[in-house]
């Protein structure tokens, strides 16, 4: 698939990785629910996505003992740079400074 970010729950598991410049996210259960794949307890969690251009800020909750923890998980997109991609401006060099003339000059 040619994506991003891809949001899966299937698991019911939260995790969160980048691999290969792109953004996955399982964001768990937010109900506890148990998924039968693992003999551990499910931790109720959900996410809160940002999207601001190619930044990504994934807020996670999750029900831990008893208090709920966030954490922030932040995903910046690679930027692609294509060979005709206006460049910005630099700013200008500095001249060397004029001397004044001198009396045996013509000038």
């Amino acid at each position: 698939m040619d994506v991003d970010i891809l949001i899966s729950g299937h698991t019911h598991v939260f995790h969160a990785e980048e691999l290969e410049g792109r953004f996955f996210l399982n964001s768990g259960t937010a109900t506890g629910a148990w998924s039968g794949a693992f003999s551990t307890e499910a931790i109720p969690s959900f996410a809160l996505l940002d999207i601001q251009g190619p930044i990504v800020t994934t807020y996670v909750y999750q029900l831990i003992e008893g208090e709920v923890r966030v954490e922030k998980i932040e995903y910046r997109k690679p930027l692609e740079v294509h060979p005709m991609t206006p460049r910005p401006p630099q700013p200008p060099v500095a001249s060397p400074p004029v001397s004044s003339p001198q009396k045996d000059s013509v000038w």
